[in-house]
């Protein structure tokens, strides 16, 4: 694996995420709340790469802005799985959000500091694939409608459970594998990072089906 293909994978990563943020504003307020909240989720993610460019980082302080970034994309998922869940279950949302948070705290001010926040990270794939759980459990309860490929939650919920069952266990191992064993985590990372395309990938799915419900619905009446 060389750097050269590492910084490649990257910028596919890059430009998924913008494509991601111009579907999400397509036909906008004809949008879904679950796809607007998804358009946030990756505006908000472009930020620790802005940062980057604007701030000159060095040594660890390439973390931080990575570290504060996990606790707002936790913030923002569970807001996007309440929605999802039709504003089911808001006291455990809200408990499990500021468990989260108070935990992140702890962890980048005491435990790992500007280390990467792997526990964090960790913490936040298992709530994720809780919420992805607990969406799937509705979905089968309410069926709200009969082919459920025409919900656009169904996508987003499987992109995120796909990732995050994928790097949980690296995020578990990262620590040991950096501090015991030296490894530089290129190959690992690079795993990490074609999860992620293909997590976007499957998101892009999710607002490409939308945006053909959109055009159904605004043809219907030209139908009639």
């Amino acid at each position: 694996m060389t750097l050269d293909l590492f910084v490649q994978i990257h910028y596919v990563q890059l430009y998924l995420s913008i494509l991601i943020i111009i579907l999400c504003g397509l036909y906008l307020r004809k949008r879904c709340i679950e796809s607007k909240v998804i358009g946030l989720h990756f505006l908000f993610g472009l930020l620790p790469a802005l940062i980057f460019l604007l701030v000159p980082l060095k040594g660890k302080e390439y973390n931080i802005p990575q570290n504060a970034h996990m606790v707002l994309q936790l913030i923002i998922i569970s807001l996007l799985f309440y929605k999802g869940v039709m504003g089911k279950y808001k006291a455990l949302f809200i408990s499990v959000t500021l468990g989260f948070l108070l935990f992140g705290f702890i962890n980048f001010f005491f435990i790992q500091k500007d280390d990467i926040n792997t526990y964090t990270k960790t913490l936040s794939s298992v709530i994720v694939i809780f919420y992805c759980v607990i969406y799937y459990y509705r979905l089968l309860v309410d069926l709200p409608v009969l082919h459920i490929h025409q919900l656009p939650m169904f996508w987003y919920t499987m992109a995120f459970l796909m990732y995050n069952s994928g790097t949980l266990f690296l995020m578990l191992f990262a620590s040991y594998l950096v501090e015991v064993l030296h490894n530089d985590l290129l190959i690992y990372w690079t795993f990490h990072n074609i999860l992620d395309i293909v997590q976007n990938l499957i998101i892009v799915v999710g607002l490409w089906r939308e945006l053909q419900n959109i055009r159904s619905r605004s043809l219907l009446p030209l139908a009639q």
